[in-house]
């Protein structure tokens, strides 16, 4: 039986059932700040839930994705605090 449940898209609460799936690829992001510091992101997928009943304009279904994200911050020296 799939596991429905009701999502909030653009203010209307619709049902959404709760799709299954195999991570692929994870890959980092990075972004190099202008302070010199450095930061890698990474987005990691929780849950995909597709919506019942709401279409793109191309037709294709609509999907909801809960993720977290990682984020790791190589700073240069000169904004690091100094450890006692």
């Amino acid at each position: 039986m799939p596991n429905q449940r009701k999502v909030n898209f653009q203010g209307q609460m619709v049902d959404a059932e709760v799709v299954e799936f195999e991570t692929d690829k994870e890959q980092w992001s990075t972004y190099i700040l202008h302070d010199g510091t450095q930061l890698r992101v990474k987005a990691v997928v929780t849950e995909v839930a597709r919506l019942e009943g709401v279409h793109a304009p191309n037709g294709g279904p609509v999907y909801m994705v809960q993720a977290s994200q990682i984020l790791h911050v190589n700073a240069p020296e000169t904004l690091r605090k100094v450890s006692q």
